[in-house]
């Protein structure tokens, strides 16, 4: 017979006994977790001891580091050198990269952009005075200045075949790859038979002499006129020339006679092309006697010049000289939208322009400063441009340039000799007056606007 104490000891030994399978499985869980355990500590050993040799000398910090100074300054080394053959690269394969450069400072070539210094860079027309127009030299080198000469020609025509052309240089921006055309004021470009180069000084014919104006969006503009002239480092990239116009290359293939007569249609810095021909033919302001001393018929040309206002007129001192000095072969005309009162005139300006009158046109009488109380026409000009010593009067219209005026300037006289119209300006008006170019831009496209409605044929008509 069994006592309690048996039984409850034999009681015990069986919850002993049941207890052992958990007591298995948790000792074969903690083997696990300590095979574990073992397998990572060498790791967090490893990381310990590599952080412990950092900070233990700031000589083997660089060294034993995954992101060192060195690595940084070695990485960056070869990005810098990498990154220009990336590029070429990637131009080659999507088909922008440039062609290669063959810059060669103090050249000048038609297709080949070349480094010139810029020689002065002032405002115009006081130099004093900020404004959106600037005047800027370009230094060409010598070589290219000397003029061609016109005696090689038997045909006297021929001489002013040559001269009936307006050239361009093309000015590049070089972060942006981007260029623009800008028209010297005189022909100094290799290949020149005009008479401005002619007439100039040894130090002039070394000069190109451009004004540019800056527009708010324009980055060649803006760019010019930040530059700091400086004669002894080439900064502008500039190809040329480029043929704007000739009367060979554009009129039917030079087979059609000179023209009696040439009306050049400007507006704004248009003018400048219109101003490079009248100092192909006759020289520069001051040279007397340069242009009249072709030989054949030279054409008379007629300027009629556009602006908003008369303080944006541009070259009028140059033109009106020309006109004073060559007679009945240049006449100049003004068309300002808006007329200043004689007072309102800076000195600047009133040094620029010349001396303002009223006009006596027609047998009226009393013409006024003020142009809305005189009594005049608007197809009658309102002032007139004069300077000492000169007969010679610019007639100033406060109107826009209308289809009244073209009729009744380019309506031929009875008799008369073939008259050629050149149109430039900005697109709007080039697009009133002739009709748009065409797309690409570098064809004529045909003939419309304000000149076809007066009857001009397209032959007549070359829109700059």
């Amino acid at each position: 017979m069994l006592t309690p104490t048996h039984t409850t000891l034999r009681l015990s030994s069986r919850a002993l006994r049941s207890s052992f399978p958990r007591i298995a499985v948790e000792k074969r869980a903690f083997a696990l977790a300590s095979r574990t355990l073992d397998t990572s500590y060498p790791r967090l050993q490893q990381n310990d001891s590599s952080s412990s040799s950092s900070g233990s000398s700031s000589s083997n910090k660089a060294s034993s580091s995954p992101i060192s100074t060195t690595n940084i300054l070695i990485a960056s080394a070869a990005i810098v050198i990498v990154t220009p053959y990336a590029l070429d690269l990637y131009g080659k394969i999507t088909g922008t990269s440039p062609s290669p450069s063959t810059s060669i400072p103090g050249k000048v070539e038609p297709y080949t952009h070349n480094p010139l210094p810029l020689i002065s860079s002032a405002y115009y027309p006081d130099p004093s005075t900020a404004s959106a127009h600037k005047f800027l030299q370009i230094g060409l080198p010598a070589s290219t200045s000397k003029p061609s000469l016109a005696s090689k020609f038997t045909n006297p025509e021929d001489d002013i075949r040559k001269k009936l052309r307006i050239r361009s240089i093309y000015i590049k921006e070089p972060s942006l790859v981007i260029e623009r055309a800008y028209t010297p004021l005189y022909d100094t470009l290799p290949g020149s038979y005009a008479a401005s180069l002619a007439s100039a000084s040894s130090s002039d014919r070394k000069l190109l002499d451009l004004i540019v104006k800056r527009y708010p969006d324009g980055e060649l503009g803006r760019m010019l006129h930040r530059a700091r002239p400086n004669p002894t480092v080439p900064q502008l990239e500039v190809r040329g020339p480029v043929d704007t116009w000739s009367f060979e290359r554009d009129s039917a293939h030079g087979v059609l006679p000179v023209p009696e007569r040439i009306v050049i249609v400007v507006g704004g810095t248009g003018v400048t092309p219109a101003y490079q021909l009248l100092t192909n033919l006759f020289g520069r302001p001051g040279a007397a006697g340069v242009g009249l001393g072709i030989k054949g018929n030279v054409p008379k040309v007629e300027v009629l010049y556009a602006t908003q206002d008369l303080e944006n007129a541009l070259l009028l001192p140059q033109l009106h000289e020309l006109a004073s000095t060559n007679g009945d072969k240049i006449s100049v005309k003004l068309f300002a939208e808006r007329l200043p009162g004689a007072t309102k005139l800076s000195k600047a300006d009133a040094a620029a322009l010349g001396q303002l009158v009223p006009a006596a046109t027609g047998g009226s009488r009393g013409g006024s400063w003020i142009p809305f109380f005189s009594k005049r026409s608007s197809g009658d000009p309102k002032l007139e441009l004069t300077a000492a010593q000169t007969a010679a009067k610019i007639p100033v219209y406060e109107s826009r340039i209308t289809q009244q005026h073209l009729s009744q300037i380019l309506t031929p006289a009875e008799g008369s000799g073939r008259t050629l119209v050149l149109v430039s300006g900005p697109d709007g008006m080039v697009d009133a007056l002739a009709g748009p170019k065409s797309r690409d831009g570098q064809t004529q496209g045909p003939l419309a606007g304000v000149l076809a409605r007066i009857g001009l044929k397209q032959e007549d008509v070359f829109k700059l």
